[in-house]
């Protein structure tokens, strides 16, 4: 065959399905990728599903679309999506994508997310827990880690509305025990060089001057001083009330924080009281190990 007819076909079979799209194969079938930058575009006339295979080599890239959304579509990931094994994912409206690129774990190949639009994806894994004491406590805590372009980033929001501070500088902010809300990894979070708080809601009743501090052990308890333990620095000593911030107008940290160490709020001033109101998205920008 020569060249030239392969081309002539090779554009023939673009013309038809289009650069790199593979067929739909139908309701509770299995989608395989076999070549770098498939797309799949499903079509469902009611609540559908499809598997994912696992990839068969690293670097490989894919995107599953609803393209016409004649009821739900869930795809199952075979091996999971992220390094927390998550595999189900709700397609529920035209439009809306998955983009995966494979990597080699061990002797295993996985897809992992690289973008989303209007599913239900879990983008990387849970940031280590909070304290007992702080999960139970406050109003609301949820952490997730994903790739940025060349970064890791880890988000974390926290509400402190339940969590108490007292007339004592520099005390840790929660409630009886230990009142650390999470401890950063450079396996998870990657080797962080930078970070900013953004203030979404005013901290209202107890002291509205907090600090956030890191240090080497997570058994800083409530009203003890967090300025004293081991290893403590501070990421940010505010010194003055939070105000509510746009996100261009974050508070930079000023130190990256250490691997393996645990972050806690610590009261900024001398005033006791029970947060009634008071919210915070801490932005972290890690670079992979």
């Amino acid at each position: 065959m020569s060249a030239h007819r392969t081309l002539n076909d090779l554009s023939r079979a673009f013309d038809s399905i289009g650069p790199g799209q593979i067929e739909d194969p139908g309701d509770a079938k299995t989608i395989t990728i076999l070549q770098w930058g498939q797309i799949c575009s499903v079509v469902t006339a009611g609540a559908e599903t499809r598997t994912l295979a696992q990839p068969t080599k690293p670097g490989m890239e894919c995107k599953i679309v609803l393209d016409t959304d004649g009821g739900d579509l869930t795809l199952t990931v075979t091996g999971g999506y992220n390094q927390d094994g998550n595999t189900s994912i709700t397609f529920d409206t035209a439009g809306d994508w998955v983009k995966f690129h494979s990597v080699k774990v061990g002797t295993s190949y996985y897809w992992r997310v690289l973008g989303s639009e209007g599913v239900n994806v879990v983008e990387g894994r849970d940031l280590m827990a909070p304290s007992s004491v702080i999960d139970a406590l406050i109003e609301q805590y949820a952490s997730r880690v994903f790739r940025d372009g060349h970064f890791i980033k880890t988000e974390i929001l926290i509400d402190i509305t339940g969590a108490k501070s007292v007339a004592t500088d520099k005390d840790v902010i929660g409630d009886t025990g230990v009142c650390h809300f999470g401890q950063i990894t450079t396996a998870i979070n990657g080797a962080i060089v930078c970070g900013q708080v953004t203030c979404l809601e005013v901290p209202a009743t107890g002291a509205d001057d907090i600090d956030f501090y890191m240090a080497s052990v997570g058994t800083g308890a409530y009203d003890a001083d967090g300025s004293g333990l081991t290893n403590a620095a501070s990421l940010i000593t505010k010194g003055g009330a939070w105000t509510i911030g746009s996100p261009g107008a974050a508070t930079a940290m000023t130190a990256a924080i250490t691997a393996d160490y645990y972050l806690y709020l610590l009261s900024g001033e001398a005033a006791a009281g029970t947060y009634t109101a008071g919210k915070f998205l801490i932005e972290l920008w890690g670079l992979p190990a």
